[in-house]
């Protein structure tokens, strides 16, 4: 009598690869996706949406990535690897946003789309990364501490700041 093993679940297979501009207009759907819940911290209108990912995607190409599962895109990440930060009076990498799809939250999504902009922010020669995070985001503020930022102050009435040093040789 032979005894079965159980096998471990299998994980959801995705890739991570830059933005195409056509790809733009599909993003729209995981945008809203994404923020289910936290519509105070989002753009509301499909113009809006569009405008602003047009805008994160000519700020920096090649720092504007998506995650793509069977064909579909469940995510994206941005992050412009030439930002000049006025407050700390530095360049930094900074990160505009990042979105994962409700139904893919939770399954390493955003981690990966997270560590491959670190990794080209990087060898962009940044020192730092940073990014703003909505005061009542708790969740995500969590996660990014884990991640090795730390709140640095506040702005704009309902953002926190948070700053991750990238670099130790300088």
């Amino acid at each position: 009598m032979s005894q079965k093993v159980a096998e471990p679940p299998i994980q959801p297979a995705f890739v991570i690869r830059p933005a195409k501009r056509k790809e733009l207009e599909d993003l729209i759907e995981v945008y809203k996706s994404g923020y289910e819940g936290l519509e105070e911290y989002a753009e509301r209108t499909e113009e809006d949406i569009r405008d602003y990912l047009e805008w994160l995607y000519d700020g920096d190409p090649n720092g504007f990535l998506v995650a793509e599962a069977n064909g579909e895109l469940i995510g994206f990440v941005s992050v412009h690897s030439d930002w000049w930060d006025r407050r700390y009076q530095r360049r930094t990498a900074e990160f505009h946003e990042l979105v994962v799809r409700k139904d893919w939250q939770g399954k390493g999504v955003g981690r990966a789309l997270m560590m491959a902009a670190l990794d080209y922010a990087r060898a962009q020669g940044c020192e730092y990364a940073s990014l703003w995070v909505g005061e009542g985001n708790w969740k995500a503020r969590e996660w990014y501490r884990r991640l090795g930022f730390e709140e640095v102050g506040k702005g704009w009435g309902v953002w926190v700041r948070m700053v991750k040093r990238l670099r130790n040789d300088f």
